[in-house]
Parts: C-alpha cells; sequence; structure tokens
C-alpha cells in the first residue's frame, strides 16, 4: 500500500505522524506479560489444570483398588447371537421382458446378400439452419 500525502504538506508531519506509531509498536514488543494481565490468567489456569490432574488421579486409583460393589457382568448376562443371514440371491443378469410379438415365434427375414454395407432407414431430410441470412 502506497501512503502518499499532498505536497504542501510540510516534511516533518509524516515524521510526527510516524513516531508514535514506532513508539506503540516497540512498547508492545517489550513490555512484559504481567503488564498486559496475561501473566495472572496464564498461573489461573495453570492451577486449575493442576487440580484437574490431581482429581483425575484419584478416580483413577479408586478405580484400581476394586470396589466390592461392583458386579461383574460377564456371568450374569450373556449377549444373544446373532440370527444367520439368509443369503439373498444374486441375479446374474436382468429379467427378461415380456415378448414384443403376438405369436410365439418373429417373422423370419432373409440374409442380406453378401458384400453390401447395413442401409439406414431413409428418413427425411433433415433442415440445416442457414448461416447467411439475407439482410
Amino acid at each position: 500500500m502506497n501512503l502518499t500525502l499532498p505536497d504542501w504538506v510540510p516534511w516533518w508531519v509524516p515524521l510526527v505522524l510516524l513516531l508514535p506509531a514506532l513508539l506503540y509498536g516497540v512498547a508492545f514488543l517489550f513490555m512484559p506479560f504481567s503488564v498486559i494481565g496475561l501473566k495472572s490468567r496464564l498461573e489461573a489456569i495453570e492451577a486449575r489444570l493442576d487440580e484437574i490432574q490431581t482429581d483425575l488421579r484419584h478416580l483413577s486409583l479408586r478405580e484400581t483398588r476394586g470396589n466390592p460393589t461392583s458386579a461383574d457382568y460377564d456371568g450374569v448376562y450373556v449377549p444373544p447371537t446373532p440370527a444367520p443371514r439368509r443369503a439373498e440371491p444374486v441375479a446374474e443378469r436382468p429379467p427378461i421382458p415380456q415378448a414384443l410379438y403376438d405369436d410365439d415365434t418373429p417373422d423370419d427375414r432373409p440374409p442380406p446378400p453378401p458384400h453390401t454395407r447395413p442401409v439406414r432407414r431413409m428418413d427425411p431430410p433433415r433442415q440445416e439452419p442457414r448461416v447467411n441470412w439475407p439482410r
């Protein structure tokens, strides 16, 4: 971004505007975290994390001691065995549609003569759009 000032501004005005901005940036670089208030917040978070870790340690020790009131459900509950799944027949080909003929045998056509090319059915000629329209 190019910041330009008009020609009528004296040479010392950009320095006066730039100097406080530089001092503000340097103050943030050299300012200790305790001045901003981050140090006390980080210490509070660290203390709370220590409390949570000790609570987790106490809970894990309580679980490993072998609580006599805990029941062993392996002998009481037997999960049901799943029913065997029936294999569905896999279709090797699609079903055959009904016959299009009235009777069971199609009309026999004579084979084409040898060495002939297949011929398309003669449709009416297509109307192509005209490129050169009269103006």
